[in-house]
């Protein structure tokens, strides 16, 4: 059996936390590592302490059993970038300079606070398609290294 790449590893934990997602529509894990240490994880849910889980009582974005269009908002759940960026700050582990290893790319709204907080890559598995050349256009602009996994 072949040992994991770094690279591997960190995309792994990423899609285990992924499935801990009560999303009905995507399931996103999200891991920041600086050099080969993880510093924080976060996956895409609802609210703390909130009992408005999407699988329990049905998703906010779901009208008449009709999508909304992409970039609604109603989404009840914090991404799962976001999640780990509030779980860092209560923990107050710093993530700047970090690389994010994610299930999906991100939403140009992740992308924004990503580039204020500094990390140096993000890896994705997925493209999240409807906004992905506005974060490219950000992350480059920013000098983030975007990589496909």
């Amino acid at each position: 059996m072949a040992r994991p790449t770094w690279d591997e590893t960190f995309m792994e934990v990423a899609r285990v936390f992924a499935r801990r997602s009560a999303c009905k529509h995507y399931q996103v894990g999200a891991v920041f590592v600086r050099g080969k240490n993880l510093l924080q994880v976060g996956y895409n849910g609802p609210t703390k302490g909130l009992n408005n889980h999407c699988i329990e009582i049905g998703c906010a974005k779901e009208i008449n059993n009709r999508m909304l269009p992409a970039g609604s908002k109603m989404c009840r759940g914090a991404h799962a970038e976001m999640n780990a960026i509030a779980n860092a700050a209560s923990l107050g582990v710093n993530l700047s300079n970090s690389t994010v290893y994610c299930a999906w790319s991100p939403c140009y709204d992740c992308a924004k606070h990503l580039v204020n907080l500094g990390i140096v890559e993000f890896v994705y598995a997925d493209e999240y398609k409807e906004e992905f050349p506005q974060v490219k256009e950000l992350f480059k602009e920013a000098g983030i290294k975007l990589r496909q996994f």
